[in-house]
C-alpha cells in the first residue's frame, strides 16, 4: 500500500541571467525534499546561482550538506540528512553519465561523507523525474520506500520487503512496479543499524561508505525506487553533437578499448587469469550511456554453488575473500561476496574486522565467552556465519556491527597496539600492508589520510599514477595538462624533493579535485571511461548542455569550493589535522617506495608530504584546515562567520 504526499511548489528557479531555470539544459530544475516523520514533501527550484558555483552532484550535495546538517548530531537520529543528486550530464547520452552521489553524516566515524558511483539506471531515473537532488529527514513510523514517478511521490508499506537481502529486494521492486526501475536499497545490515552497512544500486552499485545503509535503516527507509519520463535537454545541440560525436570516434579508435570491453577492472588488476575469469563471466553489465559495459553478471561453474547467478561491480571484488586467505575456490568466494552484498555489508570493513575480532581473542582481550566460541575460523562456512551475525547484531556479532571505533572504545589501549589499517575509523584499503597490498606511494595511498570523510578512491582515481610505474616526468606532465593543473602547480609537483622527482602531496590535491568534477557533472570516475575526458573537453561539454558558458579552471575552482565546504563540515564535527595520520603499521619492516622506486617512504617523509599537501590546498599546516584567505578566495565568507559562532578560528 502507497500514500501519495501531496507535492508542495514553491516559486521558479532563476538562472544567472535571470530566466527560468528551463532555459539551462542539463539540469532537471529541482529539488525534491521529503520528510519522512511528516509524510511531507516539497518541490524546490533549483537555485542556479547555487549551481553555476556548484555545479550538481558532489557540489550541490556538499553545499546541502554544510547548510543542513547541524553539527553535533547523533548520524543515526531522525535529525541527520540523506542527500542524493546527479549532476548535468546524467540524462543525457555523454559516454558513462551516469554516476549519483550521496552526503550524510555517517555512523561509523562522525564525519560528514561523500560517496559517490556508477548508478546503473537510478540517476537517470531520478534526472528523468524532474530532480537533480532529493533530501530526506526524519523517520517513519514503519518500514517504507519511497516511489517517484514523475511528480507521484509516495511512501509505501515495506512490510513485504523489509528483512530481504538487497538483491531480492530490486527483484521484488521490479516484479511490482516494472522495469525500467532506478532502485537504491540496503539489506538487513542497514535494516539494523550495523555501522560499516552500505547502501546499493540495483543489483551492482555500491554507495555510502561508512554508513550510508545504517541511516536509511535509523529512518525506516528500505528503499528509493524512481522512473522518470520527462527527460534532459540540452541547450546547444549542434555543439554538443559535435564534442559528443567525436568523444565516441577516439573511443572507438582506442587501442584497449576491446580489452576493457571484454576484461574490465583485470586490464589493471591481474589478479586472476583471464581464462578463469572468461569461464565465470556470464555477461557484462554497463550503466546507462556506457559504452565499456565495467560490470559483471558471473556464473559459479562448480562446487557446491555450481549454477548461481551473483552480480557485481567488478569480477575483481568477489575475489577479496580468495586475498584474504578464507578459500581458494572461486565459487566459494564469489557465494561470500554475495552474502556481503545481499546484507548490504561493506566488503573491507566486514572482513577487517573479523579477522582484527581474532587478533583480539588471539592477545587475550576478547574471551571464547565473548565471542562463543574459541577464536574465529577462517573458512568459507565460518565466514558466512560471523557475516550473519553482524548483519542481524547476533552475539558477538552486535559488538562487530560498530566498526573499529566502538571496539576501541570497549578494549581500549590494548585493543589499540593491535589495531590494523585503520583511518578514521575505516580501512586503509590500499597500501603496503593493507587488504590491497600495493608497494607505491601515490595519490591513492597518501588520499586514505587525507580524504575528508577517510579512506576512499577520490584522491587516487584521477590521478595519473593510478596503476601505473615509473613514467617518465614528460608523461606525468602530460596528464597534469589533462586534468588542468596550472603550469605553476605543475612546476611544485615536478620540483624533486628528498630524492623523490614527484610531489605526492601536492599532486593528490589536483587528483581530489579531478575526481569531484567527474563527480560533480555525472560521468564515469573509473580509468576505462575518466581517461577520455580532459579538463577542457569536460568544461566544453558544461558549455554545451547547460548554455553556461564555463572554463576548466572554473570547473576545478568549483570543485574546490564545494571540497573546502566538506572540509569545513567536518572542522565543525571537530575533525582536524590529528585525524589525518597514515597506519602505523605502512612505517614497519615493509615500507612504500616513491613512484620511482628510488626512496623508501619513511614516517617523516610522509608527514613531510602532508605538510605540502595542506600548503598546495591553503590550509594551515599546524592545524589541517582551510585559512580565511582561501574560504575569501572561494567565496564561503559565511563559513567563516558561522565558525565563529560555534567558537572555530579559521587561522
Amino acid at each position: 500500500m502507497c500514500r501519495l504526499l501531496p507535492l508542495w511548489c514553491l516559486g521558479k528557479g532563476k538562472s544567472r541571467g535571470g530566466d527560468d531555470t528551463m532555459t539551462v539544459g542539463g539540469y532537471a530544475g529541482s529539488i525534491l525534499y521529503v520528510n519522512l516523520t511528516t509524510g511531507k514533501v516539497r518541490k524546490e527550484p533549483l537555485d542556479m546561482e547555487v549551481a553555476r558555483s556548484f555545479i550538481g552532484g558532489f557540489g550541490i550535495n556538499a553545499k546541502l550538506g554544510y547548510d543542513l546538517i547541524v553539527p553535533g548530531i547523533d548520524p543515526l537520529s531522525t535529525d541527520n540528512k540523506i542527500i542524493i543528486g546527479a549532476g548535468p550530464f546524467v540524462g543525457t547520452n555523454i559516454p558513462g553519465s551516469a554516476r549519483v552521489s550521496s552526503v550524510t553524516k555517517l555512523p561509523v566515524n562522525g564525519a560528514v561523507g561523500w560517496s559517490g558511483g556508477g548508478a546503473m539506471s537510478f540517476g537517470v531515473m531520478l534526472k528523468n523525474s524532474g530532480y537533480d537532488h532529493v533530501v530526506i529527514e526524519g523517520r517513519a513510523n514503519s518500514p517504507v520506500y519511497l516511489k517517484i514517478l514523475d511528480d507521484e511521490v509516495e511512501m509505501c508499506d515495506a512490510t513485504a520487503i523489509w528483512g530481504k537481502g538487497s538483491q531480492e529486494t530490486v527483484d521484488t521492486l521490479y516484479a511490482l512496479h516494472g522495469r525500467p526501475l532506478g532502485v537504491l536499497s540496503i539489506g538487513q545490515a542497514g535494516e539494523n543499524l550495523v555501522r560499516i552497512s552500505m547502501a546499493f544500486v540495483e543489483k551492482c552499485g555500491t554507495l555510502g561508505r561508512g554508513g550510508l545503509g545504517a541511516v536509511f535503516g535509523a529512518k525506516n527507509l528500505k528503499a528509493i525506487v524512481v522512473r522518470g519520463t520527462k527527460g534532459i535537454r540540452v541547450s546547444d545541440r549542434k555543439r554538443y553533437m559535435q564534442l559528443v560525436e567525436g568523444l565516441y570516434e577516439r573511443m572507438r579508435k582506442y587501442e584497449g578499448l576491446k580489452g576493457a570491453q571484454i576484461y574490465g577492472f583485470l586490464n589493471f588488476m591481474p589478479v586472476m587469469p583471464r581464462e578463469d575469469y572468461l569461464r565465470l563471466k556470464k555477461a557484462r553489465l554497463a550503466c546507462v550511456s556506457c559504452p565499456i559495459g565495467d560490470k559483471d553478471l558471473l556464473e559459479i561453474r562448480d562446487g557446491r554453488f555450481k549454477g548461481r547467478s551473483v552480480y557485481c561491480s567488478a569480477a575483481v571484488n568477489t575475489l577479496m575473500p580468495i586475498m584474504y586467505g578464507f578459500t581458494r575456490d572461486y565459487g566459494e568466494s564469489i557465494k561470500l561476496f554475495e552474502d556481503l552484498d545481499s546484507y548490504g555489508l561493506d566488503q573491507m570493513e566486514a572482513l577487517e574486522i573479523l579477522k582484527f575480532a581474532n587478533q583480539l581473542y588471539e592477545h587475550g582481550i576478547v574471551t571464547e565467552n565473548d565471542l562463543g566460541a574459541p577464536g574465529i575460523r577462517f573458512d568459507p562456512e565460518s565466514v558466512a556465519e560471523w557475516l550473519r551475525k553482524i548483519s542481524f547484531r547476533e552475539g558477538f556479532g552486535n559488538v562487530l556491527a560498530d566498526g573499529f571505533g566502538e571496539l576501541l572504545k570497549r578494549y581500549g589501549n590494548a585493543a589499540r597496539s593491535l589495531l590494523p589499517v585503520v583511518v578514521k575509523g575505516m580501512v586503509a584499503y590500499q597500501g603496503i600492508t593493507s587488504p590491497i597490498k600495493t608497494d607505491l606511494f601515490t595519490t591513492f595511498e597518501f588520499g586514505m589520510a587525507v580524504h575528508p570523510k577517510g579512506p576512499c578512491a577520490a584522491p587516487g582515481g584521477s590521478s595519473p599514477l593510478y596503476f601505473t610505474r615509473g613514467r617518465p616526468l614528460e608523461w606525468v606532465a602530460g596528464h597534469l595538462d589533462r586534468m588542468g593543473v596550472p603550469k605553476d602547480a605543475q612546476e611544485r609537483i615536478l620540483t624533486p624533493k628528498e630524492g623523490m622527482a614527484l610531489n605526492v602531496g601536492r599532486m593528490t590535491k589536483y587528483s581530489q579535485l579531478s575526481l569531484f568534477v567527474v563527480d560533480m557533472l555525472g560521468t564515469c570516475g573509473r580509468g576505462q571511461i575518466n581517461r577520455f575526458y580532459s579538463n577542457k573537453l569536460q568544461a566544453e561539454l558544461y558549455s554545451a548542455v547547460t548554455g553556461l558558458e564555463m572554463s576548466g579552471q572554473e570547473l576545478l575552482k568549483a570543485a574546490e569550493r564545494a571540497l573546502n565546504l566538506i572540509k569545513a563540515a567536518n572542522v565543525r564535527e571537530g575533525f582536524d589535522r590529528k585525524e589525518d595520520c597514515f597506519p602505523e603499521s605502512w612505517f614497519g619492516t615493509e615500507k612504500h617506495k616513491d613512484y620511482y622506486e628510488k626512496v623508501e617512504i619513511t614516517k617523516e617523509k610522509a608527514y613531510g608530504m602532508l605538510d605540502d599537501y595542506y600548503d598546495e590546498m591553503g590550509w594551515d599546516v599546524k592545524t589541517g584546515i582551510p585559512t580565511l584567505a582561501k574560504l575569501k578566495e572561494l567565496g564561503l565568507e559565511y563559513v567563516a562567520e558561522d565558525g565563529k559562532r560555534l567558537g572555530i578560528v579559521y587561522p
